[in-house]
Formats: C-alpha cells, structure tokens, sequence
C-alpha cells in the first residue's frame, strides 16, 4: 500500500509536467501576470525594430502565453520579411525573430529602394537604413505588386544577386551596375575599372576574372603614368581581355 502511494505521488507530478504544454497556454492567458514586460526583436537590419513591432502587432503588455501564429502571419505578410518566428521567455518576455528578403541591388522607383533578386522592390529607405548595395543605372517601373516589371532588369538583379554570393569581395566594391540583353557592366570605384560579364558565368571564368580585377588593382597602385580607367571584358569563354582607356 505505501509503494502504491509513493508511485501515486512520483507520477502525479510527472504526468502535470508533461501535459505542461496542453494546460499552461489556456491558463496563463488568463493570468494578467503574464503580460509581456519586455519585447525583443532580433535579425532586423533593413528595418527598424519599431517597424517590426508594428507589423507583428505584439505590444509590451501582450500575455506571453498568447498565440504567436497571428503575430507571425501578419510580420510574413510585410513585403521585407522573408519569415518571422515569436517566442516567449518565460516569465514576461517575448522575442521576435525576422529573417528580412536580401536585397540585390538599389533601383530607382521613383525614389532609391533596395530590390531583392526576383525584383521585388523594399519599402525600405536607404537614407534611414544605410546598406550598402551597388545602385542598377535607370529608372524602373513596378507592377501592383511592387515587383519590377521589366524582365531584362529583373534578370540584371538576379545576375547581381548571384554574383554577390559567388564573389562577394568583388560585388563589395562595385557601386554602380549597367544592364544590357544578358549582359553586366560592373563599374568599381578603386581602382578606377568597369568589368563586362555576361549572364550566368561559370566558377572557373569568375576565377579568371578575379586574378584580372586583382591585376589591375595591383597595376594601379603602383601606376605612375596615370592611364586612366581601365575595363577588363570577361564575357568570353576562355580568356579576359583589359582594356586602358585614355
């Protein structure tokens, strides 16, 4: 009779802890204790942390043991955000991750915006939140949708997108991009250089045009004669070709 009772009193804990998860959330909605004392945001970088709250509509005040699937509806539903999760940290916190669209270049929609690699156009302004994205030369349209209309300059953004994940110590130092029937013109500041590539070049011709981008940086650190810009034209299969111009 007192091992019944003891395994009684070991398995009755036991068996509340693991249904902690049915009973908890109904019961702690209806304690006011639970209000969230603190919310934090994590992962925003395009936006602001205050935009963030804002779109999930979690407030200080906001019962922790609340449904996170509304809040996480309405944060995917931002045009910037890719996906969004809401936790709590027990016992009066909830934390908000975003995982923001990773824009590809900045367009000119009638103001600067960041534009992501299907040409999907952020309401983001770059004045307020500084990123550092080569600029696509020309004004763009968009459609209802806030998507850039034109398929050549949708592919010019995709091509860049691409490009800063292969090289993405390249694509650092490009600061404006000119497109053309499959074709980039990548303009660099230091050095002075343009570099042609064309859509979808393979790792080795990028390798190729790594050494050549490097060679002209080394040549224009030591240049004495001042020659001017220089292009390196890497749209061939199987070599550079650099070009002084002036």
């Amino acid at each position: 009779m007192k091992r019944a009772l003891r395994l009684a009193l070991v398995a009755v804990p036991l068996a509340a802890a693991a249904a902690w998860p049915l009973w908890a959330p109904p019961l702690g909605r209806r304690i006011e204790w639970f209000g969230a004392e603190r919310v934090e945001v994590a992962g925003a970088h395009l936006l602001a942390p205050h935009e963030v709250l804002q779109a999930s509509g979690v407030r200080v005040g906001t019962n922790v043991w609340s449904d996170p699937a509304p809040f996480v509806a309405a944060l995917r539903r931002h045009p910037a955000i890719a996906d969004a999760e809401v936790v709590r940290v027990l016992p009066r916190t909830l934390r908000i991750r975003v995982t923001e669209k990773a824009p590809a270049a900045l367009v000119d929609a009638g103001t600067l915006r960041p534009a992501t690699a299907d040409g999907q156009v952020l309401p983001v302004d770059p004045a307020r939140e500084p990123v550092d994205l080569p600029l696509l030369d020309g004004r763009v349209r968009t459609d209802a949708g806030g998507r850039v209309a034109d398929a050549g300059t949708r592919a010019a953004l995709a091509e860049a997108a691409r490009l800063g994940e292969l090289e993405p110590a390249l694509m650092a130092r490009v600061s404006e991009l000119r497109a053309s029937r499959g074709e980039l013109r990548l303009v660099l500041g230091r050095p002075a250089l343009d570099v042609l590539v064309r859509d979808g070049m393979e790792p080795g011709a990028l390798a190729r045009l790594r050494a050549a981008v490097d060679d002209v940086a080394r040549r224009a650190a030591a240049d004495t004669t001042h020659r001017g810009r220089a292009e390196v034209d890497a749209r061939f299969d199987d070599q550079v070709v650099l070009r002084w111009q002036g």
